[in-house]
Order: C-alpha cells, then sequence, then structure tokens
C-alpha cells in the first residue's frame, strides 16, 4: 500500500469533496456565507476522518494474507454510519435542520455515506495501482536475477572450456616452441587471474575488459598460428570512462571466432 499517496490524496480531496457535498444544501436553505465556511470546515474535518478510518482497514488487511475487500467495504460503511449517529448526537447538524425548508433528518447520513463511497473509489485506485507497480518491481527485480544467474552460469561454463583448450594448445606447443610456449603460458595467467576476481564485480572498467579481451585474443592468434588479425581503436578518455559487464567484450570476440570458419586462404 502506498500510505503516502492515500495520505497526500486524503489531504488534497477533503475540501473539494466537503464542498461538493455540501453546495446542494445552500441552493435549498439559504444559509449565509459564514455558515458555509464553518460547515465546509466540519465536512473537510468530517473527510479526513473517513479517509483516516479506510486507510486503516486497508492496512488491517494488508497484514492478512489473504485480505477480502467486500468485507473491508461493509467494514468502511459500518464505522461510518457510527461515526455519522455519533456526531448526529452531539448536534452538529441541527443549525441545517430547523426551519420551514429543513432537510430530512437523513440527509447527513446519506451524505456522508455518498463521501464515503467516493473515498472508497479513490483509496481503491491508489491501493490496485500500488498493487501493480509493486508486481512490475517484483517483475523487473526477477528479470534482473534470472540475467544475473545466467552469467554466473555463462562464467563457469567458460573456465573448463576454455582451459581444456587452452591446455591442449600448451602442450603442443611446448613440444614444437618452447620460447612460445613461454609466451602463451604468460599470457594465459593474466588471463585466468582476470576470471578468478570477475566473480566478485557483474560491471567492470572498459579498460579491464580491454585488457582481458587482449589476452584472449592473443591466445587465440597463438593458437591458430597467426590465422587472422585484430585491431581494437578505443580513445583512452573512453576507456577509464565506462564502465560494462564483465565479459561483455570477450564473448562477442569468443563467437566471432567460434562462429568463423578459417578458411585455406
Amino acid at each position: 500500500m502506498n500510505k503516502k499517496q492515500l495520505i497526500k490524496t486524503a489531504l488534497v480531496s477533503s475540501p473539494i469533496m466537503a464542498a461538493f457535498e455540501l453546495s446542494p444544501v445552500f441552493f435549498l436553505i439559504e444559509q449565509d456565507r459564514f455558515k458555509f465556511w464553518q460547515m465546509m470546515l466540519v465536512l473537510s474535518l468530517f473527510s479526513l476522518v473517513i479517509w483516516a478510518l479506510n486507510i486503516l482497514l486497508i492496512s488491517v488487511e494488508e497484514t492478512k494474507k489473504t485480505g477480502n475487500p467486500l468485507k473491508r467495504y461493509i467494514l468502511s460503511y459500518i464505522l461510518t454510519v457510527m461515526f455519522v449517529v455519533t456526531i448526529s448526537l452531539m448536534g452538529q447538524f441541527s443549525h441545517i435542520q430547523k426551519g420551514e425548508n429543513a432537510l430530512s433528518p437523513l440527509y447527513p447520513l446519506i451524505n456522508i455515506l455518498a463521501l464515503n463511497t467516493i473515498i472508497l473509489i479513490l483509496s481503491e485506485g491508489i491501493v490496485i495501482r500500488s498493487k501493480k507497480m509493486q508486481t512490475e518491481t517484483e517483475l523487473a527485480t526477477f528479470k534482473i536475477k534470472h540475467l544475473e544467474a545466467e552469467h554466473q552460469q555463462l562464467i563457469q561454463q567458460l573456465q573448463p572450456h576454455f582451459l581444456f583448450n587452452s591446455l591442449s594448445t600448451l602442450k603442443s606447443l611446448i613440444k614444437n616452441d618452447a620460447e612460445l610456449a613461454e609466451e602463451y603460458l604468460v599470457k594465459l595467467s593474466e588471463f585466468l587471474r582476470f576470471t578468478t576476481s570477475a566473480h566478485y564485480n557483474a560491471i567492470v572498467s572498459l579498460a579491464d575488459e580491454l585488457d582481458f579481451t587482449c589476452d584472449y585474443i592473443d591466445l587465440q592468434k597463438i593458437r591458430f598460428s597467426g590465422s587472422f588479425l585484430s585491431q581494437i581503436d578505443v580513445p583512452e578518455a573512453s576507456k577509464k570512462e565506462y564502465k560494462i559487464p564483465v565479459y561483455a567484450l570477450q564473448t562477442l570476440a569468443e563467437n566471432a571466432i567460434k562462429h568463423n570458419a578459417f578458411t585455406a586462404k
């Protein structure tokens, strides 16, 4: 429940509804301006009290796992009737019930019940909107968590697959070119060092991700014996300014290699 929105609406709408409810009285009964503003103030206070009762009922309903709006509506009208009866016994409406054109004694009750109906409609609209926003927020949070889970799964899948290929390449290099094998091992260690810390950072600087991606590309160049060329042109200012999801660039580079064929040419 958006209690702040309900309270704000109560404060704004109470004088408006009081004027709306009071206007028929002054068309039917002659009243001076002082009486009008006096009754305006009284009905505004009545409206605030009824708002408070309905906000309280909504709060109680939300504490229960299975709330019953119909039960809350009925209870709201019962409490409103009790409130009107109590006020009537105190003589608050006596000054508009005198004279030849006096209104029916039921008029205050009908008037306040109509006021309560309007308040119920307004409060229900706010509650429904609040629940809708809460549902959308929860759904967005769920989507984010789902993406994070997929991201973590990608990280877990990356290392075993990549490490298997890297060790196979390293084994072949040790036999044929020890110097190149040493260079490959240095690049591989830098690559793996980054992956061990990446688990704790969903977002990294562009500079770090570029260095990581360059290590990956260099490893692939050694693995495929210089069968492809790459060029990275990113301004130094951008490297320090921007942050991106970890593995974002490396995954793109990996897919570019994995899903393209090396021809003899």
